[in-house]
């Protein structure tokens, strides 16, 4: 008898616990949105060839069926539908691209088609109280099949956002808006491992004058960091590099983030200085280290393989996230 109320009253408490991180929301409905295309088109001067996209879910069995984890359960519908995340992020993909003015198409058939091998699509969830912030962190890995042989495609974003009235207030800015990113993002890297196009020089350099005049007052120009990210022209990296010490968290992350999607490898001091700081916040360091992992070339896969390495018998939080963003570069 004493037993069974020592562990109702443990199981009592672990719920607690969750409904007081939770803010309630546990098993709450998340309605995915459908991502708005990039209006920015690549300057392409001479077509290039058509390409068929077949998206292959190769995920393991426990990841096709666990698309969500962390510490509070939650329900991601699209449409009123259970969200189908490997269907969803390819269809917006090849939306993408086609916004940017490429020939893309979708296909079923894996004759004459360009296979991308989703590897894994997740969402981790994360809250300590209900006074802190909800938290995710949403990534892909993927292999985009080439001529030269497998390529390793990634995105990871970290969100976070603290409800004031109620928790829908966290489905934006946690999860839809990270989703619309990271389509972006994937489809600046097939870009870049398919047909190399850029946006043109003038276009940049708006985009730069634009964030200039308003990452300040702005919230929203992050977005527009982004954009000279998946610009996939060398000339945003100059601007991208000082804007790494922007005092607005989410400006500096994009551009710390766009510096790795355009493989700037004359920026890998700079990466590994604020992967390095004992300064400042985890999510700097994080993305620094994701940045280092897009460059991909033998120097900063050597880094980020010394680096799991010394992380290995860790436990601590960060030591933990960091292994989750090195993951997705190892084969």
């Amino acid at each position: 008898m004493k037993n069974s109320i020592k562990n109702l009253s443990k199981n009592f408490g672990v719920v607690a616990l969750l409904l007081l991180a939770s803010g309630c929301a546990i098993n709450m409905e998340v309605p995915i949105k459908n991502p708005v295309p990039s209006n920015i088109s690549y300057s392409i001067k001479e077509a290039p060839p058509a390409v068929a996209l077949l998206f292959k879910d190769d995920q393991n069995e426990k990841d096709k069926t666990e698309i969500l984890s962390g510490r509070i359960p939650m329900k991601l519908t699209s449409q009123g539908k259970p969200f189908e995340g490997v269907s969803w992020v390819a269809t917006h993909i090849v939306n993408e691209l086609k916004a940017r003015g490429l020939s893309v198409s979708q296909s079923k058939d894996e004759s004459n088609s360009t296979v991308v091998a989703i590897k894994r699509l997740h969402i981790q969830n994360h809250r300590v109280s209900a006074y802190s912030p909800f938290v995710t962190f949403t990534s892909v890995r993927a292999d985009i099949m080439t001529a030269d042989g497998p390529q390793r495609i990634t995105a990871y974003m970290k969100r976070g956002k603290v409800p004031l009235w109620s928790f829908d207030e966290i489905i934006d800015p946690t999860y839809n808006e990270p989703l619309a990113t990271i389509v972006k993002e994937l489809a600046a890297k097939i870009n870049q491992r398919l047909f190399g196009q850029v946006v043109s020089n003038e276009q940049v350099n708006t985009l730069i004058d634009v964030i200039n005049q308003q990452a300040n007052t702005n919230d929203d120009s992050y977005h527009d960091v982004f954009q000279l990210g998946f610009s996939n022209n060398p000339v945003a990296i100059p601007a991208l590099v000082k804007l790494t010490k922007h005092s607005a968290e989410y400006v500096r992350l994009a551009a710390i983030s766009s510096l790795g999607i355009l493989r700037a490898k004359d920026q890998f001091n700079l990466l590994t200085s604020i992967y390095k700081s004992k300064e400042g916040l985890w999510q700097d360091r994080g993305m620094a280290l994701k940045a280092i992992g897009d460059i991909g070339d033998a120097k900063s896969k050597a880094f980020l393989q010394q680096e799991m390495a010394r992380m290995e018998p860790l436990t601590d939080k960060e030591s933990n996230w960091n292994k989750n963003i090195i993951w997705l570069y190892l084969p």
